[in-house]
């Protein structure tokens, strides 16, 4: 794994887990009380789908190097 994928991959998470945070603030103030379980679950499934976003076209780049 590419030293520039790790930093995508905390940089994304630390994203998350701040909207996150955010969210419960809110949700919490207005009384509203949000499951946790599907909140992760959400969460984690959100952050793959932009970590993959940001490092589609340097896949897409390596493919073309290789053929």
């Amino acid at each position: 794994m590419n030293m520039k994928h790790l930093l995508k991959g905390v940089v994304v998470m630390v994203v998350v887990i701040v909207v996150d945070m955010i969210i419960n603030i809110v949700c919490n103030m207005n009384g509203i009380d949000l499951n946790s379980t599907v909140q992760g679950t959400m969460s984690a499934i959100c952050a793959m789908f932009i970590y993959n976003g940001l490092i589609k076209n340097e896949n897409n780049k390596d493919d073309g190097n290789k053929k």
